[in-house]
């Protein structure tokens, strides 16, 4: 794993492939190699753990899960973060056009997955910290991801998922 320290957490923004066994011979130009498919499932777990403790997150079915998350890591627009091993939170953002945003903004449009890319308005889907990092990942979004200052937006949802508008910050 790739992994950046702070202070307040380790963070893996990236999965690696792992070495993989000496009598398995993986094909270089395999995009889905089984070391990737892996990486994938164990974020895929870590991120099922987060959700189980976050009171919005647990009520997600594995449908939204897909939608709101796989998309983001084919594209690499995520950071995952880790505690001695353990996950304690997680952050995606999509890049939409002014015309998607519109249509997302209602809290009733669902980002496929070739939107994710190609606007200019920064949004985050999901941000997952239920263990209290929140502060340290805003943090390192700040000064490890975006550019300080950056307009960005977000749905804000209860706990029982109902919208309740658009929340607008400054990175």
């Amino acid at each position: 794993m790739t992994t950046t320290h702070n202070t307040a957490s380790t963070i893996v923004s990236e999965m690696t492939k792992a070495q993989s066994p000496s009598s398995v011979t993986i094909p270089d130009n395999l995009p889905n190699s089984i070391i990737d498919v892996q990486n994938r499932i164990h974020l895929l777990g870590s991120l099922l753990h987060l959700a189980m403790h976050s009171p919005l997150h647990r009520r997600y079915t594995l449908n939204e899960l897909e939608e709101q998350f796989v998309a983001s890591l084919i594209h690499g627009q995520f950071r995952y973060y880790e505690v001695a091993g353990s996950p304690v939170g997680f952050v995606n953002w999509a890049w939409l056009t002014d015309e998607l945003a519109e249509k997302y903004s209602t809290g009733e449009y669902t980002i496929a997955l070739n939107e994710w890319q190609g606007g200019s308005q920064l949004w985050f889907p999901e941000f997952i910290a239920p263990f209290g990092h929140t502060n340290a990942i805003v943090r390192d979004l700040r000064t490890h991801v975006f550019e300080k200052g950056t307009p960005a937006k977000a749905l804000r949802i209860s706990p029982e998922g109902d919208f309740k508008g658009v929340s607008q910050y400054r990175l």
